[in-house]
């Protein structure tokens, strides 16, 4: 099968070489003739400017050395080179392009961002173990008159206050388990959407990679339907063919051209999607490693059951909804305990100053006193009604918890049946890729029979042209069913969540 696969991609490479350089019959037209020509690779511009000599590299500021060595860490464990910005003619592997999103990709910044904003939360709930102290101080001068005495002060305080809970009944517990689970689900959400984003740079690459090769099949096509049109004409140029046989030639050929300038629009929308998914602009997408000589992924040796099972156990998503369920347990304790009272110590020491001066008729009097203040007390505070708010707060934190259950029921029950679908979809493009192989095989032999007999005579056009379309849709189908088996691949790893 393989062997058979490397044939046809070398024979592809080789007609796309020679598409360019067949040389026009008597019934191509100038149009057609432009077509042929200006159809060779060009690489793609927006709109308006002019199409660069190179393929566009991708922008990647230069990093301090600490983020040097982080990215060599993280190239050790990744299949294949650093992603090449140096080289501007350098084709990426998936693995580089799936390390460049990684890194770059706005998507992973903010789902990182968001579980750092969350992690915040479990440094303010254990705040709360901690006592609260401040500074407090006051200073103002005051005046009093009680004839016969006329007296004028200035007085202030200055005191270090305290107050800490020593006991709530749970609710600072409660708030800091709650807090260390809601870390938990932002944690797995984030694994989850580097699954994700892995995946959509995986999806992209095998779809850009199949449009590539279908460019190159239709290229081929090209050269296939230009060498039946001369055979064709020559045939006529010696009375073997009719006119009406050539114009069917000839509109096959135009055909094929006209597919080949779809294939290309579809190559540069391809492109688009393959950019903005690494996190880069849509006319900044790199030249990519062709797939069609790797190996494809290995059948699957396990049931579908396990792989159920597997991934009910493993999906950072489910993990993720089971960490939201237990937050909204704890916050149910946490409502629980705001029926209860609060026991906590207060304390404050500082000193008291006053400078005053008292008159008496002609007689003046003035001081100064300071004087250490400080007090220790325990403090109890209970709230006895508050106009049932704290029953609704219960209320409302109990229907959270059976709502998140839920819908954590309901995302396992989307996962057995994504799993179910992905692991047969595996088998069935799996089995369609080999199919498609056996098929061009098949028809690429029939059309080279048949073609030998229509020079021979002994055919006729009519079974030249259908032997030509079947090679031609083999050709494709067998471009795409790689793909779908690519894919199908991609989506069944993340449908387990691995």
């Amino acid at each position: 099968m393989f062997k058979c696969a490397r044939a046809w991609a070398f024979t592809i490479a080789s007609a796309s070489l020679a598409s360019g350089c067949i040389m026009d019959g008597p019934f191509v037209d100038e149009d057609i003739n432009r077509l042929v020509s200006s159809e060779q690779s060009v690489a793609w511009a927006p709109h308006g400017t002019t199409p660069p000599k190179t393929p566009l590299a991708i922008p990647v500021p230069a990093p301090d050395a600490s983020v040097l060595a982080a990215q060599r860490e993280a190239e050790a464990s990744v299949v294949g080179a650093p992603l090449l910005v140096a080289d501007p003619t350098a084709k990426h592997s998936l693995a580089q392009c799936i390390d460049y999103s990684l890194g770059h990709s706005p998507v992973t910044r903010g789902d990182w961002e968001s579980a750092r904003a969350v992690a915040a939360t479990v440094g303010r709930a254990d705040a709360a173990y901690y006592p609260d102290i401040g500074l407090a101080g006051s200073m103002g001068p005051s005046q009093y008159a009680s004839a016969p005495y006329d007296t004028t002060q200035t007085s202030g305080t200055v005191s270090i206050e305290m107050n800490w809970v020593l006991m709530d009944f749970g609710r600072r517990d409660a708030d800091s388990a709650k807090a260390r689970a809601q870390l938990q689900a932002a944690n797995y959400t984030f694994n989850r959407a580097m699954q994700q984003l892995v995946f959509g740079v995986q999806a992209a690459y095998f779809t850009l990679d199949a449009k590539i090769s279908l460019r190159d099949a239709a290229r081929e096509n090209v050269a296939t339907a230009k060498k039946q049109l001369e055979a064709t004409d020559d045939r006529m140029s010696v009375g073997l063919a009719t006119r009406p046989e050539v114009l069917q030639a000839r509109q096959q050929y135009l055909q094929s051209l006209y597919d080949l300038e779809q294939s290309k629009a579809e190559v540069f929308t391809a492109q688009a999607a393959l950019a903005v998914a690494m996190g880069l602009p849509a006319d900044r997408c790199p030249d990519i490693v062709a797939l069609r000589d790797l190996p494809l992924p290995a059948g699957l040796d396990l049931g579908v059951d396990v792989a159920i099972e597997s991934a009910l156990a493993q999906r950072p998503d489910i993990a993720s909804v089971v960490a939201t369920v237990r937050a909204l347990n704890l916050a149910v304790r946490r409502a629980e305990a705001d029926f209860l009272p609060i026991i906590s110590f207060e304390g404050a020491g500082g000193v008291l100053g006053n400078s005053f001066s008292t008159t008496t008729g002609s007689s003046t009097t003035t001081g100064d006193l300071t004087t250490p203040v400080y007090t220790a007390q325990l403090a109890a505070e209970w709230l006895l009604f508050d106009g049932y708010e704290r029953a609704n707060v219960l209320r409302e934190a109990r229907s959270r918890v059976r709502e998140a259950e839920a819908r954590l029921e309901q995302l396992r029950l989307v996962t057995t049946g994504q799993v179910w679908a992905s692991y047969f979809d595996f088998f069935s493009a799996k089995k369609q890729y080999e199919a498609g192989v056996a098929l061009l095989t098949a028809s690429q032999d029939s059309y080279d029979s048949v073609y030998q007999s229509y020079l021979n005579g002994l055919a006729t056009i009519n079974d030249l042209l259908v032997a030509e379309s079947f090679l031609f849709d083999a050709r494709f189908e067998l471009i795409e069913s790689r793909a779908q088996y690519l894919t199908a691949s991609a989506t069944f790893i993340l449908a387990l969540g691995s």
